[in-house]
């Protein structure tokens, strides 16, 4: 993995692209486990990165979404790769309105502080953990920490990741994301299919 990472932030270079490792291929090294898929996030560059890279690296895209997402097959692994983006919600369990963003924008959509660190792959910050939420406080004590208050409104499947995490990776609720979840169960109504 480490190699198709170099690999794939030789390309983001001659694509006038930076790349990040984020979301929770990030919270699994941090924590000591080997990731089986690779999370990254993309900045500038053109819109056929997800393609180039696919092509490039020997693997095959395998979808490409509304929202700036896409997924590769490569070597036999999975990469999420996406474009770095800010996101809004009209209400609660509606679909996001996506804008091309920046990495710290990107970080601020995300769901959890562990879940909101990114490793740079840029040749003059190789490595460096990016962490404005104190995701990496948060994992060494085990906790699922919301970044906003409008959270579980503005995507109430954060509902059930945080109880996936709470249970898989034996995580404790926040004092003030537990109250928030506790009055988020209602917008779970709201989530279409």
């Amino acid at each position: 993995q480490l190699d198709l990472l170099r690999r794939a932030a030789a390309i983001s270079v001659r694509e006038r692209a930076e790349l990040y490792v984020v979301g929770g291929t990030v919270r699994d090294v941090l924590s000591g486990v080997m990731p089986i898929d690779l999370d990254l996030v993309w900045v500038g560059g053109t819109g056929r990165f997800a393609g180039t890279l696919a092509e490039e690296l020997g693997g095959k895209l395998l979808s490409i979404s509304e929202f700036g997402t896409a997924k590769l097959s490569i070597q036999g692994g999975i990469i999420d790769l996406a474009s770095a983006r800010s996101e809004t919600y009209e209400r609660p369990g509606a679909l996001p309105t996506v804008v091309s963003g920046t990495i710290d924008e990107d970080l601020a959509r995300r769901d959890f502080s562990v879940n909101a660190m990114a490793i740079s792959l840029q040749e003059d910050d190789w490595g460096v953990i990016l962490d404005p939420y104190r995701g990496l406080d948060d994992l060494e004590q085990k906790i699922i920490r919301v970044l906003h208050s409008r959270s579980f409104s503005d995507d109430p499947t954060r509902i059930l990741r945080a109880l996936r995490y709470a249970h898989r990776l034996g995580f404790q609720y926040e004092d003030e994301t537990a109250a928030l979840w506790m009055k988020g169960l209602a917008y779970l109504e709201t989530i279409s299919g």
